[in-house]
């Protein structure tokens, strides 16, 4: 496998600090850090690519709202109603 170089301008010095001490961190050099940190950015699609792939792909379904709604608020009201609420 061939192995390219890859100069990066403009590198913000604060950035390069960070790579610098993540590096350090991790007890790599920060080619091979900066490397892992590609290849990992890399292994995930973009979003964009992403929602399309769900718009193309999904299954429609129906989603009850309001039973999620409902069920969200009986979950968190920290005091349910367990008496007729005009008598508050």
């Amino acid at each position: 496998m061939s192995m390219a170089t890859l100069q990066i301008r403009n590198l913000p010095e604060d950035v390069r600090e960070g790579v610098v001490a993540r590096s350090r961190r991790l007890g790599v050099t920060m080619s091979e850090y900066v490397t892992r940190v590609l290849r990992s950015d890399l292994g995930h699609p973009l979003f964009e690519d992403w929602a399309e792939s769900v718009r193309t792909n999904a299954v429609p379904r129906e989603i009850d709202v309001i039973g999620a709604l409902d069920a969200a608020r009986d979950e968190y009201d920290p005091l349910p109603l367990t008496r007729d609420p005009k008598q508050l």
